[in-house]
């Protein structure tokens, strides 16, 4: 079963309020996000039992191709990927030189502050992380077989 690119891209925008990402012309945005997918995938492969890979179409677009994935498993490997995106898309806002600099020659920490801006920024990019590695877990438990796991008895 295939996910097609207009599946992919709407489930992540959905998201995320990125309009910046809107208005970059079609290759460029699409090879951001293709970029965030294969990321994403990079690391969901490890614990989904189907063999999932991103691959380009003839039109420029992308999808993911399993040849084993049941259609009523696509939403909730989707909304995985989608959220490995999210992770990361909000890496870059975290490592960004200009935040780096208002946090470190800031003296009042204010509500307003750069540093604070940074600290949220920080947060915000942990908590989706977090979120991504449990659900990561969470598939992983729910769809393997854990007889196979090698525990001292």
């Amino acid at each position: 079963m295939d996910v097609s690119y207009e599946q992919i891209v709407g489930a992540f925008l959905n998201k995320i309020n990125e309009y910046e990402l809107l208005e970059l012309a079609d290759d460029e945005r699409d090879d951001s996000v293709f970029s965030f997918l294969t990321k994403s995938l990079y690391k969901f492969k490890r614990v989904c039992n189907y063999k999932l890979e991103a691959t380009r179409t003839d039109d420029g677009g992308f999808k993911i191709v399993s040849s084993n994935m049941p259609e009523e498993e696509i939403d909730e490997v989707l909304d995985i990927l989608t959220n490995g995106m999210v992770v990361q898309w909000l890496k870059p806002f975290l490592n960004r030189q200009e935040n780096l600099e208002n946090a470190l020659s800031t003296r009042d920490f204010t509500v307003f502050s750069p540093a604070n801006l940074l600290l949220r920024v920080r947060e915000t990019y942990s908590n989706a992380k977090k979120d991504f590695e449990n659900e990561l877990r969470e598939y992983s438990f729910s769809h393997n077989d854990l007889n196979k796991l090698h525990l001292p008895r």
